[in-house]
């Protein structure tokens, strides 16, 4: 082989390299990103409801 074979190889294996590398960050990121939403989502609907009083109830009666 030449040497440019050989070097565009080595090219194309380290290509192929950086691109598997590339889609598990992004999908590391992706899983992450869904794991937040989801427990913001799960933390939103455990929180409970606070209820507010009427408005007269437990106010000073007036005279």
């Amino acid at each position: 082989m030449f040497h440019h074979e050989i070097m565009q190889s080595i090219m194309q294996e380290r290509g192929r390299e950086l691109r598997a590398e590339a889609r598990a960050v992004r999908a590391g990121r992706t899983a992450r990103r869904a794991r937040e939403y989801w427990a913001e989502r799960a933390a939103a609907t455990a929180r409970p409801v606070r209820r507010r009083r009427p408005s007269g109830h437990g106010a000073a009666q007036p005279r």
